[in-house]
């Protein structure tokens, strides 16, 4: 009876049949939001789920490296029947200011498209049929752009933009021996390999005069020097949104300064709700349906991907990737499988695949 049942199962149930009426898609996601008491009164602030609590059972993943993504980097991802898009920065942080490129490949890795829309130092895509929504890191916003011309059509500010911060019960980023491997062979080969976005574990050390106590996304610390030793100087001006995923018309998004995801609402730009990410960074958003009721997060540093409720955030499936292999940077799920792109940089970077 009631005693018995999970409070995850009475709250599964009492959507699936609120009022009498059979609920789909994001209508199960907001009636469970409600009936866990997430509307309140007016005027008063709707539960944010806790930190995903430490001892859930991992798995793990098979690897398939199927193919480069095309272009000098692949830092998001969305697949789709009609193919694999990738996002790279390419020089929207230098010789192109403000531009960056989008690839559509098919799934064996021939090139079908490509588009140059506004994003500066994308981290994360998706595509809703007519628009490619692009999170714009490193000008904390998200835009979206005309899925045929690239030309822009609305920008909006990223919420939980600022500067990643740490906590103490952060684990330890595990070391990405592949991508050291693969930049090894390329410098060996005399190519020049740009450094990578990021701090941990191997990836992205902070520059010599930064404050090496605390990295940030972009790789340079909390400060940008000062007069005084030991001293950063003033906060680094921080980065934005990572993973991005659209369903049913409402807009999935990963920020790891705010270690938060969040479900916006495109249309007034509103968030509808949110739960905190596994770790400091988390990165692709994949979805396996447009009546799921869960999310796979992908989170760099941790090397795995965690199947979240969209509701609670409580991991209810995680699948870790082996030492040596290509870890997650975009990331997205297509037919029972987790595709994701490890952003090496010059042109090294893997298109992925493991079975669900």
């Amino acid at each position: 009876m009631m005693t018995n049942m999970k409070r995850r199962d009475f709250l599964n149930a009492a959507a699936l049949t609120a009022g009498g009426t059979l609920l789909v898609g994001s209508q199960v996601l907001e009636a469970r939001q409600a009936a866990a008491g997430g509307q309140g009164v007016a005027g008063s602030q709707a539960p944010i789920p806790p930190t995903p609590k430490a001892g859930f059972k991992t798995r793990t993943a098979k690897v398939e490296i199927l193919f480069k993504a095309p272009g000098l980097s692949g830092n998001g991802m969305q697949c789709t029947d009609e193919g694999i898009w990738t996002i790279d920065i390419a020089g929207s942080r230098g010789e192109t200011p403000g531009r960056c490129k989008v690839f559509l490949s098919s799934y064996d890795g021939k090139l079908i498209r490509e588009i140059a829309p506004e994003s500066t130092g994308p981290s994360g895509m998706t595509v809703d049929g007519t628009s490619i929504w692009s999170a714009s890191t490193y000008s904390r916003e998200i835009i979206r752009s005309d899925i045929k011309t690239g030309e822009t059509i609305e920008k909006h500010f990223t919420p939980g933009a600022g500067v990643i911060y740490r906590r103490l019960t952060d684990v330890a980023a595990r070391p990405d021996t592949y991508g050291q491997k693969v930049r090894a062979e390329a410098a060996a080969r005399g190519e020049t390999v740009p450094a990578r976005r990021g701090g941990g574990g191997g990836r992205g050390a902070v520059e010599a005069g930064q404050n090496t106590g605390q990295a940030t996304s972009d790789g340079l610390g909390v400060g940008r020097g000062g007069a005084i030793a030991g001293n950063p100087g003033p906060p680094a001006p921080g980065t934005g949104a990572h993973g991005l995923q659209v369903q049913n018309g409402k807009l999935w998004v990963a920020v790891p300064p705010g270690r938060m995801i969040y479900r916006i609402n495109p249309t007034t730009w509103t968030v509808e709700h949110m739960f905190p990410s596994m770790g400091f960074r988390p990165h692709g958003i994949g979805i396996e349906s447009a009546n799921a009721t869960h999310l796979w997060e992908s989170d760099t540093n941790m090397g795995g991907f965690f199947k979240r409720d969209m509701v609670t955030g409580e991991v209810v499936d995680a699948i870790v990737i082996p030492d040596g292999s290509p870890f997650p940077h975009g990331a997205s799920v297509h037919n029972g499988y987790i595709y994701w792109v490890d952003d090496i940089g010059g042109g090294n970077a893997p298109v992925c695949r493991t079975k669900i």
